[in-house]
């Protein structure tokens, strides 16, 4: 995962201005030369949340009327489970997606010629099919959570693996049962709050809300096209806490937070509608074995609510570097949106409008 830190000007250097943008597509290995083949829009999600990231591009002009067949062998190109690389930039390219061909649809019609729609999916997307029982009683979360991973990179659907630290595994005895992998992972990636997702082939899972360094400033007007900031007292509440079972002495146990673990300027919901402090999210648990843990869980609970507080989407050109799991620092406006903010998920898209990136973003506390 990429943990630099870019200026603007920097790169706009390195892109020429961000001018003759482009896209380089290979499927199976093999590359699709934008010579050969027209692109009308390329789409390019990465996602830090509980969604797969994904790609989707429409090939247009490939199709021979005369001899009722597919130029330059397409339709052998395009085969489900092919592995897909994407790159996107200017003059200079940075790849940008690695996964494999989900589905594709081949759409005719009297009025033009047709055309293919070519839909890819991340690693998370085998994670979602992979399905079996394990009992994991002898290993450590992070061994478990490797070994799944690695799975995907050496059946060719991940390049490579990065687990962050666990600091102390829970008591309980981890048990996949009647789950898919991807839904076991969410699960433990909601217990220690860590972000699981899939970047340019490379899965993540690490507690990267706390890795603070911002990626890129960005200015409105200058180097940030639009930017929209919610802050919503949905899903906020004053407490949480967790009960659990001490199963030596058979006795309840609990642990509590009401104050979010992660820094920074702002206030959080409770202290704009203090009424909301009142408000107790509780939660027994019987996977919790210890107060310790029933307070971990507590933590990892609230700051799960508590940045949803904050939300906002932006548009910039389009920047082959921004991906999700990183802050972002915004300028150019008032107090009351000028911020870091963490982004969540990165949209990069290609077409005759030329090449733009969207970002959504989120936050704890607002000022």
């Amino acid at each position: 995962m990429d943990t630099g830190s870019y200026q603007f000007k920097s790169l706009e250097e390195k892109y020429g201005g961000f001018r003759a943008p482009a896209f380089e597509i290979s499927l199976g290995g093999t590359k699709l030369d934008s010579s050969k083949f027209h692109f009308s829009s390329i789409t390019v999600d990465i996602d830090a949340g509980q969604q797969a990231g994904g790609c989707s591009f429409t090939v247009e002009a490939q199709y021979d009327y005369e001899g009722t067949k597919w130029q330059n062998s397409l339709l052998d190109l395009v085969q489900v489970g092919e592995s897909i690389e994407i790159k996107a930039g200017y003059v200079e390219k940075k790849a940008v997606f690695f996964g494999f061909v989900d589905d594709f649809t081949i759409n005719y019609t009297a009025q033009a010629a047709p055309n293919i729609t070519v839909n890819g999916i991340d690693a998370k997307g085998f994670l979602m099919n992979a399905r079996d029982r394990k009992y994991m009683s002898e290993k450590s979360t992070s061994v478990v959570v490797k070994e799944i991973l690695n799975d995907c990179v050496s059946k060719g659907y991940a390049k490579k693996v990065k687990v962050g630290t666990i600091q102390r595994d829970f008591s309980a005895e981890l048990i996949q049962e009647d789950i898919d992998d991807y839904h076991f992972l969410l699960m433990l990636a909601q217990i220690y709050n860590f972000t699981f997702m899939v970047v340019n082939g490379e899965i993540i899972f690490d507690n990267l809300m706390k890795q603070t360094k911002s990626i890129l400033e960005l200015t409105m007007g200058v180097s940030l096209l639009t930017f929209s900031k919610t802050v919503s007292l949905r899903d906020q509440v004053g407490k949480v806490v967790v009960y659990g079972i001490d199963p030596k002495t058979m006795k309840p146990i609990s642990g509590e937070a009401d104050d979010t673990s992660v820094s920074g300027d702002g206030k959080e919901a409770g202290d704009f509608a203090r009424g909301f402090n009142s408000i107790v999210e509780k939660e027994i648990n019987f996977f919790v074995q210890t107060p310790e843990e029933c307070k971990e869980l507590a933590q990892a609970r609230f700051d799960q609510r508590a940045f949803s507080f904050v939300t906002g989407v932006g548009r910039c050109i389009g920047i082959p570097e921004l991906i999700p799991g990183r802050y972002i620092t915004l300028k150019g406006f008032d107090k009351s949106a000028a911020a870091e903010y963490f982004i969540s998920k990165v949209t990069h898209e290609f077409n005759e409008d030329g090449y733009y990136t969207t970002f959504t973003v989120k936050g704890a506390k607002s000022k």
